[in-house]
């Protein structure tokens, strides 16, 4: 569908792991995947936002930390991803400590690109009082001459760090590390600190200009509607947010029928039972002057606890880097889930930050007053 260029009409973790391999073991880590690491986008600004996380707490404390400075951000990710098994996990990284290993990782960044930054956000878990060694692998792999390191962790129990502190130190030769302004959070305690870390950065004084006079970027509503549902939702964020909308339509619609999913043979359980059928053309996945915005609200109906596979060609097609991105979806009772994060994994580009969940029918009211909550008019 060609896009809109007017407005639509108006019509933390769900679960915390606890991670104490000792009294001071952090339990600060997230999804691992080969695909999840964010290439860099403009660099103006010369601020790295970098992070290992395991349980979720580090990837919801870089996020913020890369939307208040407006950094690129990374993410490091072992090529032997830890188990989900938490005890599994802690034995390992005991046993790397022990023999001072230095994991393999994944992270798609350059020397040559690393030399283009001044500061690095350096965020991690404290694992058995020290970094986890994936982290010790990073730091010696590139050269960090000159830069500020201003590091952030979670903790339980090693508030102060304990060794980690010192390693950082150590293995960044020749940078300035800024150990006395960290900022330490107890894992528990990461899903109600947002303000708490944004004040941080702000203290700092690296928060990103807000300079009105700044050249202004452009704001998109993206997305799928199955039923209308979303569709009606999209139209509430865009008209609040005077934002452009490009609706993603299937070259074959989908019927009433073909939605029910009740009917297991009908298209949606014939989809969802086969993946090979989830390759969904659409009548347009190009958006006219894409390069223009900077902010995508991505909307889209959770179909069995994920985001619907109709959107799947739009995010595999489409560059975000450079962008914010809020995802949102509807659902009859299924939560955003980690759809969001999963099609950040999906995308490998852009800032994506944490969505919202609506009703099937949510209240006018209720969808605007999240659309003005952005702050990104």
């Amino acid at each position: 569908m060609a896009i809109n260029r007017k407005k639509l009409p108006a019509v933390l973790l769900a679960i915390i792991l606890i991670f104490v391999f000792t009294a001071c073991v952090s339990s600060n880590n997230s999804m691992q995947t080969s695909a999840d690491t964010m290439p860099v986008g403009k660099t103006e600004n010369r601020i790295l936002v970098v992070y290992y996380s395991w349980s979720g707490h580090l990837d919801s404390m870089a996020h913020w930390v890369a939307d208040e400075t407006g950094g690129d951000l990374y993410r490091v990710l072992p090529k032997n991803p830890y188990p989900d098994n938490y005890n599994q996990t802690a034995d390992r990284a005991r046993a790397e400590q022990n023999n001072n290993e230095r994991p393999d990782i994944v992270i798609d960044i350059t020397p040559d690109q690393m030399s283009q930054y001044d500061t690095v956000f350096f965020g991690f878990p404290v694992w058995w009082y020290d970094l986890p060694m994936c982290m010790w692998t990073f730091l010696e792999s590139y050269d960090f001459s000159g830069k500020t390191i201003i590091p952030f962790f979670s903790h339980e129990g090693s508030s102060n760090g304990a060794g980690a502190l010192p390693t950082v130190e150590r293995l960044a030769a020749g940078a300035t590390v800024r150990s006395s302004d960290a900022l330490s959070i107890r894992g528990g305690n990461v899903e109600g600190s947002e303000i708490d870390v944004r004040a941080w950065v702000q203290k700092l004084g690296y928060q990103k200009s807000e300079n009105p006079s700044a050249s202004a970027g452009k704001t998109i509503v993206v997305y799928f509607s199955g039923s209308g549902n979303t569709k009606r939702v999209a139209g509430f964020v865009a008209d609040e947010l005077n934002a452009d909308a490009f609706e993603l339509v299937p070259v074959t619609p989908y019927t009433a029928a073909d939605l029910n999913w009740r009917d297991r043979s009908s298209r949606v359980n014939k989809e969802h039972d086969d993946p090979s059928l989830q390759n969904i053309e659409l009548a347009a996945t190009e958006v006219p002057d894409w390069s223009e915005y900077d902010t995508v609200l991505f909307g889209y109906p959770i179909w069995w606890r994920e985001a619907s596979w109709v959107v799947n060609s739009f995010i595999k097609n489409n560059d975000f880097t450079g962008k914010k991105v809020v995802p949102f979806c509807t659902s009859t009772s299924s939560g955003l889930g980690d759809s969001g994060t999963n099609l950040e994994k999906m995308a490998g580009t852009g800032n994506w930050l944490e969505g919202i969940r609506f009703s099937e029918l949510p209240d006018e009211n209720s969808v605007r007053e999240w659309a003005r909550g952005l702050n990104i008019r």
